[in-house]
């Protein structure tokens, strides 16, 4: 076994251990370096602090360290959940908190269950008064899209006020367009998937960052803790996900949690999504090459859809368009000339992985995906 595929196993078996309550000694020949990199990129940190505090190792101060910060990010979380709270329900603003808010409370600890960013959906008419009340409380906005609109409030906070759990160009967008009526409501204002629900939109969520090369072991930890800690009805789930069209995929992810932490063996199939997921896409500009291989639309036709993006995309970037939308060829001259000139990483970056994504990276991309029960968009 290859020292990455041991520390893997290792660190696998440190975070389900955590998870579980259980007892497990990490053996002497760990690569504890290795370990620390991986629970760094999974954002599970302070799991991986929280079996090895007691002991005398080389990366303690680190992993200290990274605990610490969450514990102090949950801490503003809460804060502003409660101002959330109170300030929509005083302005009888109909709301619902997501995914992480929820979820952090049946890890051992919530603050174990690090949240990047909080998400509170709204209903449609009530979005500005929403986006107003989030400004109040001392957050920027970063950004802003047909889904969601983005506040930050640095180092630790960032709200996304959502319009829909999904955004519109994504196929599950049309699904979970009724998650109001769908809900519980816990006071006037407030309301809360069924746990059931919550599975499911876990389950789509993890869905959507596995085609896009993203962040996906938090929401593997997360369904495993809802499959034993919370009635699920899994004859309503499957066929929520049969009507996603996700239905093998979830039952591959099923079978794959069980295989991540409770010990079952794996299948080929199950090692190979499992290796995707904890140590990253097998490729380089792994993110382009997975919207490659999930469209069906070539090289050229995605470089031409960075340059020249569609109307309703530009808005969100150039105000001014969405009282003048003739300009609209101006601003994408505008743009291409920002994207070869400008001196910003995340600018550059993005234009290099355009570029720079091949046929091989692409056809690698869309075997994970065919193996892992997705099927590429007609």
């Amino acid at each position: 076994m290859s020292e990455i595929m041991k520390t893997k196993e290792y660190f696998l078996k440190a975070v389900a251990a955590v998870l579980r309550g259980d007892v497990f000694e990490l053996p002497q020949d760990a690569d504890f370096e290795g370990l620390f990199k991986l629970a760094k990129r999974n954002c599970v940190s302070g799991l991986l602090y929280c079996l090895l505090k007691d002991k005398n190792i080389e990366f303690q101060d680190k992993l200290l360290k990274e605990y610490k910060m969450s514990a102090i990010r949950n801490s503003e979380q809460e804060a502003e959940i409660e101002l959330i709270r109170k300030d929509f329900s005083a302005s009888n603003i109909d709301f619902m908190l997501l995914k992480g808010t929820h979820l952090k409370s049946l890890y051992p600890s919530p603050d174990l269950r690090f949240m990047v960013d909080m998400d509170v959906l709204v209903r449609e008419a009530d979005v500005e008064k929403a986006y107003e009340i989030i400004e109040s409380h001392g957050l920027q906005k970063k950004m802003e899209s047909d889904k969601d609109f983005v506040f930050i409030k640095p180092p630790f906070l960032t709200v996304e006020v959502h319009k829909s759990l999904f955004h519109p160009s994504n196929p599950f967008y049309p699904h979970f367009l009724s998650a109001f009526e769908n809900a519980v409501k816990t006071n006037e204002n407030e309301y809360k998937m069924t746990n059931s629900d919550l599975y499911v939109y876990t389950l789509a969520h993890l869905c959507e960052h596995y085609l896009e090369a993203g962040s996906c072991f938090r929401p593997c930890m997360d369904l495993y803790l809802l499959e034993t800690k919370c009635d699920i009805d899994f004859d309503y789930a499957d066929k929520e996900f049969k009507a996603l069209g996700i239905d093998e995929f979830a039952k591959k992810i099923r079978k794959l949690i069980k295989c991540m932490f409770d010990g079952e063996e794996p299948d080929e199939t199950a090692k190979m999504m499992e290796n995707y997921i904890v140590l990253g896409a097998p490729v380089k500009n792994a993110a382009e090459a997975a919207k490659s291989a999930t469209a069906n639309t070539s090289k050229t036709k995605r470089i031409i859809n960075v340059l020249f993006p569609k109307l309703s995309h530009m808005k969100h970037r150039y105000h001014i368009l969405n009282r003048l939308p003739f300009l609209l060829p101006l601003f994408w001259i505008v743009r291409i000339a920002s994207l070869i000139f400008s001196k910003n990483k995340r600018i550059a970056k993005r234009r290099n992985e355009v570029m720079a994504v091949d046929k091989s990276s692409i056809d690698i991309m869309s075997e994970i995906f065919e193996k892992s029960g997705l099927k590429k968009a007609e």
